[in-house]
């Protein structure tokens, strides 16, 4: 499944520096993070969880 906008009615996050953002939503817990300026970021999932979130360190998703 591709990326799909999310209408703004339903979820309100600032914002400020207008830098992109990763935003999950996994077993009724709900989380964003900025993305780094440059690298890879890895999303794990297992059991239709998301289990792991990889930030070129490593970082659990719980």
């Amino acid at each position: 499944m591709r990326l799909q906008d999310i209408p703004s009615k339903i979820i309100d996050i600032e914002n400020a520096g207008k830098e992109p953002i990763v935003f999950l939503l996994s077993d009724g817990v709900a989380k964003y993070a900025p993305l780094p300026p440059h690298g890879e970021t890895k999303i794990v999932t297992h059991d239709n969880k998301v289990t792991h979130v990889s930030f070129n360190e490593g970082e659990l998703f719980k």
